[in-house]
């Protein structure tokens, strides 16, 4: 990819014209932490033009414990350029690459044990209780965008949970997959994807209890083709930590091994050159529960540890494979400074 073609530009803030690709998709994402670990969630919209459909996930962290969370689907076209609507949810481009919004005026179905979610998410599952929640949420960007420039290829994988050896079937069955796993990988290359640590600020109502909202926050934007079908592993964490703000990604995909990300501190950007990460699970083995990070950026090696306080299970069921996205609420330090953030953990499960 030429150097011109890594920058971000206002225009990328809009709707992108799809591809003849049956993979393709737009998403945007949010992730918002209150500074006093209270309230939270996160935010998915996708536009799928094959499927002629937008999807909304909307999930918020309810003071007290458990999650409130729903999935909505509205039709693919859009009200405006800046905006992308499903239902009661909508993701708003104000300010583009510094602010956008993100609203949500609806019923979301509540959860103490997050375990239960990925089936309650089946269109055929009955429907859970649930409570009334408003949201208005401003974010705006502590700095530019990042893009995601070329990964880093590395030999070994993330660490993970041992789990029963493979037996010949399923080896068989990955060894037949390879190739196609490799071609779609490679096809994946053309899909555009940038990042931004925010500053989050607005206000949530439950169930007709107004609550004022001052945190920090993460968003992506990417578009093009996407197949979860090649990853077979992947961790992403992001965070801020009283003004300290990082991202990083450890992939594993059609067999190689990559990084990527950055850190920003003293109002400089810094890409990850290296990343090590260990990390222990919970009791399902698939989502974290502690994780020791070293980046090396800017040659400063950042030590970041974190513990995750909630794994948010999410199901993605394609053609032949299964596997889990594990959303985890994650308390973050880096030497005296603390914070929140995510520590997303993906494993498939089959092939």
């Amino acid at each position: 990819m030429d150097a011109a073609d890594l920058s971000v530009g206002s225009a990328d803030e809009g709707h992108h014209a799809p591809s003849a690709d049956p993979l393709w998709s737009g998403s945007l994402y949010l992730n918002f932490a209150a500074r006093d670990g209270v309230l939270g969630g996160f935010v998915r919209f996708a536009r799928h033009p094959t499927r002629k459909q937008t999807e909304a996930l909307i999930c918020v962290y309810l003071p007290g414990g458990g999650i409130g969370i729903n999935l909505i689907y509205d039709v693919f076209e859009q009200p405006d350029e800046r905006t992308t609507r499903a239902g009661a949810a909508a993701f708003v481009c104000v300010d583009p690459l510094k602010h956008c919004r993100v609203t949500f005026d609806g019923e979301l179905f509540v959860f103490t044990d997050p375990a239960l979610v990925a089936g309650a998410l089946r269109p055929d599952a009955p429907k859970m209780p649930g409570r009334r929640v408003r949201f208005e949420l401003d974010a705006i960007g502590i700095h530019p965008p990042f893009f995601y420039p070329g990964y880093k290829k590395v030999e070994e994988g993330p660490n993970h949970h041992p789990r029963a050896p493979f037996g010949f079937t399923r080896k068989l069955k990955r060894m037949i997959r390879r190739p196609a796993e490799i071609l779609s990988a490679l096809n994946m290359r053309q899909a555009r994807h940038y990042e931004q640590s925010m500053i989050v600020r607005g206000s949530v109502v439950i169930d007709g209890e107004p609550l004022d909202f001052d945190g920090t926050g993460h968003r992506d934007h990417s578009w093009g083709p996407r197949d979860w079908m090649p990853s077979e592993r992947w961790r992403w964490l992001t965070g801020e930590v009283d003004g300290m703000a990082f991202n990083a990604m450890y992939l594993t995909i059609a067999g190689s091994h990559v990084t990527n990300g950055y850190v920003w501190k003293d109002g400089r950007f810094a890409s990850v050159d290296q990343l090590r990460l260990e990390s222990t699970f919970d009791d399902t083995g698939l989502g974290a529960r502690t994780l020791s990070a070293e980046l090396t950026a800017g040659g400063v090696t950042y030590a970041i540890t974190g513990e995750t306080l909630m794994n948010v299970p999410l199901p993605i069921v394609g053609d032949h494979f299964f596997t889990i996205y594990n959303v985890g609420r994650t308390r973050y330090r880096c030497g005296d400074r603390t914070g929140w953030g995510v520590a997303e953990f993906v494993e498939r499960l089959d092939p």
